[in-house]
């Protein structure tokens, strides 16, 4: 008895034109319309999802015959592994030349003047200057010019696309294998016929 009472109180409540006018007055709420958002809502659009091609760049590359290549390579590789990747000559390679990198390849390149604010520079003493000044000494020689680095230091960004780079000469070598640290390059083959310069680890 008490629910059919209450049942006839809210219909009669419901019913009552006051009632009505009142509940007309209330915001209404679309859910699961595109009016239905929070003040404090804002349509920001679709969301993009990023793609392997938002980090692709183009290097436009020089060999040392004057060819021109463009290569594809990707934000956050090195320059070094770009050129491998696009299928350069293995004579154009070389091990970065510290006992414990000589896994590590690298290339000599020309680089243009605008990008060198994009080059890594280091203390005199430390591994990596090192390994310049030696990899000048021993396998650049007498190719080594004003734009001359090498490409395993250069870390590619969005800044490198479209820039020009060229690939250096280097001397012959080879990697002494007796002491050499147990890296890709350490085989008893040499990258030329005629060996110039023996790396020793």
């Amino acid at each position: 008895m008490a629910l059919r009472q209450l049942g006839r109180t809210l219909n009669s409540f419901l019913a009552s034109p006051s009632t009505l006018g009142g509940l007309s007055q209330l915001p209404v709420r679309n859910f699961g319309s595109a009016v239905a958002h929070d003040d404090h809502e804002e349509d920001t659009g679709p969301v993009v999802t990023p793609t392997v091609f938002d980090k692709l760049i183009t290097l436009n590359v020089v060999d040392m015959q004057g060819h021109r290549h463009a290569v594809k390579a990707m934000v956050g590789k090195s320059l070094s592994q770009a050129l491998i990747e696009h299928g350069f000559p293995e004579t154009f390679f070389f091990p970065r030349l510290t006992f414990y990198t000589q896994h590590i390849v690298d290339c000599h390149v020309f680089l243009p003047h605008t990008a060198w604010n994009l080059v890594p520079s280091f203390e005199e003493k430390s591994e990596e200057a090192v390994a310049i000044k030696r990899m000048f000494r021993d396998i650049v020689q007498d190719y080594a010019k004003e734009t001359s680095f090498f490409a395993s230091f250069v870390d590619l960004t969005h800044e490198w696309d479209n820039m020009t780079i060229g690939i250096g000469p280097i001397r012959p070598w080879m990697l002494h294998t007796n002491y050499a640290f147990d890296g890709v390059h350490d085989i008893k083959t040499s990258q030329f016929s005629k060996p110039f310069v023996e790396i020793f680890g």
